[in-house]
């Protein structure tokens, strides 16, 4: 896969690359984020925090290219690094990590296929602390307008049917027979999405199912690749996983609903079914 590198790989490559943390913490659970451990010399890509929209309307919003850009070059980030992202628990947050710094321009940016558990399981280094940057770095936001889609256009989408939307979450939070991890929320999907649970995509083991189980899981939903794709889940993280993926099999044209469910599911104002017919 051209976006994933195993931990073997990055273990050879430890010192020619800068390593990113981008795990977060899940909706439901309490607490700050606590790693078990990081991988040796990992910079924290903090999502939910530092690298979050100042005025976010849903968690996780993608913060302004300015703020991007400072807090890369805080991190000591370079426009010619080469950048890998992993989350504690194999592969949940890491994607979006991976989508941010896309967005922004960057092209040499990867995901570890297992993440820290894969990591940790050889017993490769790890430490308890961060590193740090020894110079603020030279990284240059260069924003894709088309990376994110709102909740006007997935609203229009509906009666258009111009994009497919697939939804990463869960297949009963999706038909609504389970509640949102999220208070005051409801339960649904945006009318005409399709559901495909980001854990579809992995194996036993965490890591990426091979390209061609993962082709056939998406032909199945669409097998038209130059048909648009709009990707969603609970606030915008695991879509990554399925834009990722939808990526490495050839899908044209990818974007992501940034405020996802958190934002739908909180507007009475727009419709949501529970029934689904895949």
């Amino acid at each position: 896969m051209k976006h994933v590198v195993d931990v073997k790989w990055l273990f050879s490559n430890l010192e020619q690359v800068k390593v990113l943390d981008a795990g977060i913490v899940k909706p439901g659970q309490l607490g700050p984020y606590q790693p078990q451990a990081k991988i040796q010399g990992a910079l924290r890509f903090d999502i939910s925090g530092a690298l979050c929209a100042e005025q976010a309307t849903s968690p996780n919003m993608c913060c302004s290219p300015a703020q991007f850009q400072a807090e890369m070059r805080q991190l000591g980030i370079n426009r010619g690094d080469i950048l890998v992202a992993y989350d504690d628990k194999g592969m949940f947050s890491a994607a979006r990590a991976w989508y941010m710094l896309k967005m922004m321009g960057h092209e040499q940016v990867y995901v570890l296929d297992g993440g820290l558990p894969a990591w940790c399981e050889k017993q490769y280094p790890t430490s308890q602390s961060y590193g740090a940057a020894a110079q603020a770095g030279d990284f240059v936001a260069i924003f894709d307008e088309s990376a994110f889609v709102d909740k006007d256009i997935v609203l229009a989408n509906i009666g258009s049917a111009q994009s497919l939307l697939l939804d990463a979450r869960g297949a009963k939070r999706f038909t609504g027979q389970e509640a949102e991890p999220r208070a005051d929320m409801r339960s649904g999907h945006v009318p005409k999405s399709k559901n495909l649970p980001y854990t579809r995509l992995l194996s036993s083991d965490g890591c990426f199912k091979p390209l061609n189980e993962l082709e056939l899981i998406y032909h199945e939903l669409s097998a038209d690749k130059a048909k648009p794709l709009i990707f969603s889940c609970g606030s915008g993280v695991t879509a990554c996983i399925l834009a990722l993926v939808a990526d490495e099999l050839g899908y044209k044209s990818l974007t992501v609903y940034d405020g996802s469910w958190s934002e739908w599911g909180a507007d009475s104002d727009v419709p949501v079914e529970t029934s689904y017919t895949n």
